[in-house]
């Protein structure tokens, strides 16, 4: 079950590095993010609903699901939604490589109210991770130039990496206590429909919907779909310590696609990056 956990994780992983090139690229032009996560949000609730007819399961309404699943919702949502808004001023390398830094804040969390356990391996494969972060972070004189804005948005997405590590604990915790976890992230779909809904009416004033856009909404949506339910189902077989690192290096598969799209360059650095990225997937996966 555990190997099945670590497959998802990996999945996981590069569903996420492709939705972080798609947010890059729709943010790379003045358009409405809010309409962006609530048509996500619809497009995934549509998802969810055809995948629990498949398998015949039900929606679960109990207090145990509505609390977990409204307070992971929330906080999935916001994470997202300051993270569309960053790659919109901040390279890809830098939004996608901090966002994936919720391991820290992640690992600390389990480890001091879910209970979870720390080894030599993990500890290695979670540094490893955190010198990839390094490596792979772009300096701002290399990239944009460095502003106020700049720092605005890079304390911004270091705030949804911390808010993204709390919708894992979360989701988590509503699993160990029983929760309905396709029940939870049909929540989760509805929380980012209203969220962005009102993130396009009261932030941007924006409401409205084209052709082009709709192609990203459905683009995202089902990698969006795809990405959390990986992640959750990983999640009720293997420990969040493990699973979580894991998916968080899809910052190494959305540099990877960012240059077969020719948005970043290639050097040694970044290439011992990729490697460190590798090494720490492995000792994780070893840890087990």
């Amino acid at each position: 079950m555990i190997v099945s956990a670590v497959n998802l994780a990996v999945l996981c992983l590069i569903a996420s590095g492709l939705l972080d090139l798609v947010f890059k690229k729709y943010a790379a032009l003045p358009r409405s993010r809010g309409m962006l996560i609530f048509g996500i949000g619809f497009v995934w609730i549509v998802m969810q609903f055809a995948l629990m007819k498949y398998t015949g399961d039900v929606i679960s309404i109990d207090k145990t699901t509505l609390i977990y699943g409204l307070v992971a919702g929330v906080f999935l949502t916001l994470s997202n939604i300051m993270l569309v808004e960053c790659m919109g001023h901040l390279p890809i390398s830098t939004a996608s490589t901090i966002y994936r830094l919720n391991t820290i804040p992640l690992v600390l969390i389990a480890i001091s109210f879910l209970g979870e356990e720390i080894n030599l391996l993990r500890a290695l494969g979670i540094a490893c991770g955190l010198i990839t972060v390094s490596l792979l972070y772009q300096s701002p004189q290399s990239t944009v130039q460095r502003t106020s804005s700049y720092s605005l948005f890079l304390a911004l997405i270091i705030l949804a990496s911390v808010i993204r590590a709390l919708y894992v604990v979360v989701t988590k915790a509503g699993v160990n206590n029983g929760g309905d976890s396709n029940t939870m992230m049909l929540m989760a779909a509805a929380a980012w429909c209203v969220g962005g809904l009102a993130y396009a009416r009261f932030r941007e004033h924006q409401i409205e919907l084209n052709a082009r856009t709709i192609k990203y909404i459905l683009t995202a949506g089902m990698l969006v779909f795809s990405i959390v339910w990986l992640l959750t189902t990983a999640l009720t077989l293997g420990d969040a310590s493990i699973v979580t690192p894991i998916a968080n290096m899809g910052f190494a598969a959305a540099f990877l696609f960012s240059l077969l799209f020719r948005m970043e360059s290639i050097d040694s650095k970044k290439i011992s990056a990729i490697g460190l990225a590798i090494l720490s997937i492995f000792l994780l996966t070893r840890s087990v």
